[in-house]
C-alpha cells in the first residue's frame, strides 16, 4: 500500500500578503528543495484534514485591530511592534512545520484529479425546473463529500430522483453505483482475489459460512471491519467466534489497526491508502477504509468519465449520475467493473438508466 504514497518536502513557503508582516509576498526558505507552496495552500491542506486554518495577521490579532478600527492596508510590522511580530512569526512557523510533516503526493497529484471530477458538472432538471449545480466540499474527517451550495442531491429522496432529466433531452441520464465499495476496496487492497461480484457471498464460500440471510452476513462483515467485538459479529453471521477470529486474522484487521494506531500516537495523524492525512482516531480502521474508498470512487469515476467521454451531473457517495449520447448508452452500461489507475483496483458496478 505504501508504494502509492510519496512524502513531499517543500523547500520554499511563500507568505502571501495577508500573512506577510511587510505587506509584500515573502519567501520563507526551509531547505534546498525546489518544491514550493504558498501559505494559503498549506492552510487549505489543513482544512482538508479537519484542522484549523492558518490565520492571517488580521485574523490572528482580530480583537486588537477591531478595537483600533484599523483598515486592512496596514504596515503590520510597524503597528504590531517587535514582540507581537515575533509572536505571529512563531505561530506561522509552528503551523508550517506541522503541516509540512503531513504533505504527500496526495496533495500534489491525487487530490486535484479527485476535485476536478466534481467540477464543470452537466446540468439537470427536476419536474421541469433547472437545478442549481452543486458545489462539493471535500474536507472533513474522512473526506466524504458534502454539498456546500447549489441543489443538495444528497438529501433528495430516492423516488424523486426518477423525475430528474438532462437539460438536453436528446441525452441519456444514467446512475452508476459501486457494489459494496468499502469491503470490496479493502479486500482488494490487501490482495484478495474475489470471485464474482458479491463480496459477501465470496466470504461465506471461502470460510464455509451459511449465506441464507445475506443482510445479516452483510451486517456481520461490516461490523467486523469497523471494530465490533467477535461475539457481535458471530451473532450476525451465525458463525462460531473462532471462525470470526480466523477471518479477522486473514483480513489483517488487527495488523492494520496496530499500524494506524502507532502512526497516530507518534504523529497525531495517519495516512489513508492514497496518502490523505486523517487527524482523528475515533474509529481508526473505519476512518481508514471509508476515507480510502471515497478517494477510490472519485478517482475511478474520473477515469471512467475520461475513457468513456461522458459528463457527470452529480455524485451521491458511492454513485455518480452522468449524461451520455443515446448511441453509446448500451456500450457503457454493459461494463461490469470500473477501474482506478492508481491502485489498479477494479470494483463491480450497477447501472440504472434514469432517462433515455
Amino acid at each position: 500500500m505504501a508504494i502509492l504514497i510519496n512524502h513531499k518536502s517543500p523547500g520554499i513557503i511563500i507568505l502571501n500578503k495577508p500573512w506577510s508582516l511587510t505587506g509584500n509576498a515573502v519567501k520563507f526558505k526551509l531547505n534546498k528543495s525546489s518544491l514550493t507552496f504558498n501559505i494559503e495552500t498549506l492552510s487549505n491542506i489543513r482544512k482538508l484534514s479537519n484542522l484549523d486554518k492558518i490565520k492571517t495577521i488580521s485574523e490572528y490579532y482580530h480583537d486588537m485591530f477591531s478595537t483600533l478600527n484599523c483598515s486592512s492596508n496596514l504596515a503590520y510590522k510597524e503597528v504590531l511592534g517587535r514582540k507581537k511580530s515575533l509572536e505571529y512569526l512563531n505561530y506561522l512557523k509552528s503551523n508550517i512545520n506541522s503541516t509540512t510533516l503531513m504533505l504527500t503526493s496526495y496533495h500534489t497529484d491525487v487530490f486535484k484529479i479527485r476535485k476536478e471530477c466534481y467540477e464543470d458538472l452537466s446540468k439537470v432538471k427536476l419536474d421541469g425546473v433547472e437545478l442549481e449545480t452543486p458545489v462539493y466540499d471535500h474536507s472533513g474527517v474522512t473526506g466524504r463529500t458534502s454539498i456546500k451550495s447549489g441543489f443538495n442531491f444528497l438529501i433528495l429522496k430516492k423516488e424523486k430522483r426518477k423525475n430528474i432529466k438532462p437539460i438536453n433531452e436528446d441525452l441519456c441520464l444514467v446512475e452508476v453505483d459501486f457494489k459494496s465499495c468499502e469491503p470490496f476496496f479493502y479486500l482488494k487492497s490487501i490482495g484478495c482475489e474475489i470471485q464474482g461480484n458479491d463480496v459477501y457471498t465470496w466470504l461465506c464460500e471461502k470460510y464455509n459460512i451459511p449465506s441464507s440471510n445475506r443482510d445479516n452476513i452483510k451486517r456481520g462483515v461490516l461490523s467486523m471491519i469497523y471494530g465490533a467485538n467477535e461475539k457481535t459479529t458471530a451473532r450476525f453471521m451465525k458463525a462460531p467466534v473462532s471462525k470470526i477470529k480466523e477471518i479477522k486474522k486473514d483480513l489483517r484487521l488487527g495488523e492494520l489497526e496496530s499500524r494506524l494506531r502507532e502512526k497516530y500516537n507518534d504523529a497525531g495523524f495517519f495516512l489513508n491508502y492514497y496518502g490523505r492525512p486523517i487527524t482523528s482516531d475515533n474509529n481508526i480502521v473505519n476512518y481508514y477504509i471509508q476515507s480510502s474508498a471515497v478517494d477510490f470512487c472519485s478517482l475511478a469515476f474520473s477515469n471512467f468519465c475520461k475513457t468513456k467521454n461522458i459528463m457527470p451531473s452529480y455524485f451521491i457517495h458511492d454513485s455518480m449520475t452522468f449524461q451520455c449520447s443515446k448511441h453509446v448508452l448500451n456500450d457503457i452500461i454493459k461494463e461490469k467493473e470500473i477501474y482506478e489507475p492508481y491502485s489498479k483496483i477494479r470494483i463491480p458496478v450497477e447501472f440504472n438508466v434514469i432517462y433515455r
